[in-house]
């Protein structure tokens, strides 16, 4: 008998033991993009409102964009190029029940109202990033709004190039890689950051996250871990945009969002980021000297998948 009890006891101590040790296990995590050509397809589905005084206008918008990644090899220092082109756009919106629709691959798109987003496919931006994973430079911006100078008026143009500059966008970039610990983790393990960031179109905002790894997938092979993001984007301070004859004043932003991301723990390579989203936008828009005040409130989800493009059915 005391052999019976002293063997069920090492048995129990035992499994504790290595299931403690399981649960325990550190991961590195680093956003990186292996060597390769991948394929990004993203699909946004926003349900918003706007309000106008009195008046309350529903929109709803469905966007799937096409990118191509070519990612470059790891240099001896570390760093990596990375080159992102927009391939294609497809736009669904529907405003107070009508429908209008876009794709820049349909012939038949050429006389949408939404036509005038088929500039931005052919945009192509050569990132760089450093044996860190933080992007260090970001490239061909300046150049595409030389290229399209005479697409908008001169005023609009000045705004998207200060706006959407190769500097703005290095550092709006870099928001994933903030996601990342910044030392091993294990399943369950939390870390958080913060800091002031400022975005095109909405200036300066105090962004906060809380991360976690909630847990590692085996999926055709690879080891993926999965961590959700809770993240609030907040800004009070006023950010003014002239556009041609009208000037728009961002009041304040609040947004809430939850990431859900699978990333190859191996490579670094993030294959999915499913992303639900809430916001309340208060806008001032003065035109002709009447100034309108509206307020912008939306949900919706974002899905994200990259593919290698060998394993993308022709």
């Amino acid at each position: 008998m005391n052999k019976i009890i002293l063997t069920t006891t090492m048995f129990f101590l035992f499994s504790f033991t290595a299931f403690n040790a399981a649960a325990q296990e550190k991961y590195t995590l680093k956003n990186r993009y292996p060597e390769g050509t991948y394929e990004i397809k993203t699909e946004t589905d926003m349900d918003m409102k706007i309000k106008t005084g009195e008046q309350i206008i529903p929109n709803r918008q469905v966007q799937t964009q096409y990118q191509e990644i070519v990612a470059g090899p790891i240099e001896p220092d570390g760093s990596q190029r990375v080159d992102t082109e927009i391939k294609r756009i497809a736009l669904k919106q529907i405003i107070n029940g009508r429908e209008i629709t876009f794709d820049s691959a349909d012939e038949k798109s050429k006389n949408s109202p939404l036509k005038l987003l088929g500039f931005m496919v052919g945009l192509k931006v050569t990132t760089t990033f450093d044996q860190n994973g933080k992007i260090i430079k970001t490239e061909g911006l300046e150049e595409f709004w030389e290229k399209h100078a005479q697409t908008f008026p001169k005023q609009v143009s000045d705004m998207l190039k200060k706006q959407f500059s190769d500097k703005a966008l290095t550092k709006t970039f870099d928001i994933l890689r903030e996601t990342m610990p910044q030392q091993p983790v294990a399943v369950g393990e939390q870390w958080k950051s913060e800091g002031v960031s400022e975005i095109p179109l909405i200036g300066k905002v105090k962004t906060t996250q809380t991360n976690t790894l909630k847990e590692i997938q085996s999926v055709d092979g690879k080891e993926l871990a999965v961590i959700v993001s809770q993240s609030r984007i907040k800004s009070d301070s006023p950010q003014e945009t002239d556009m041609a004859a009208a000037k728009m004043t961002l009041k304040s932003t609040d947004i809430d969002s939850e990431n859900n991301i699978q990333m190859e723990i191996k490579t670094g390579l993030v294959v999915s980021n499913i992303t639900q989203i809430k916001m309340n936008v208060e806008i001032e828009v003065t035109v002709n000297n009447q100034t309108i005040q509206q307020n912008l409130t939306g949900e919706g989800k974002t899905t994200m998948t990259i593919t290698r493009m060998e394993n993308i059915e022709k």
